[in-house]
């Protein structure tokens, strides 16, 4: 990756990719990942990726979908034996 001239370099705007696909940043922070992205070549393919994995995700899940209960305890023992909190 390139580092861009601007707001954010281009291993900022890959940390915030999906945050930003999500719309979780702060405003500034939202508009500084796409300005970064209207001008950088080597993030765009990223950018890409991302919003077409998001994309298939969503229209490949039912809404009445949800994941069986051992699966859910083995992802939550997971996350805790990692050190996050759920």
């Amino acid at each position: 990756m390139t580092e861009c001239k601007g707001d954010i370099d281009c291993r900022g705007a890959v940390q915030k990719l999906w945050d930003y696909l999500d719309e979780e940043l702060t405003p500034e922070r939202m508009d500084e990942v796409r300005r970064h992205l209207e001008r950088c070549g080597d993030c765009l393919p990223h950018h890409e990726y991302g919003r077409v994995f998001l994309a298939a995700l969503s229209s490949a899940r039912r809404a009445d979908a949800r994941a069986p209960d051992a699966l859910r305890r083995r992802v939550m023992d997971s996350l805790r034996a990692a050190g996050l909190s759920t």
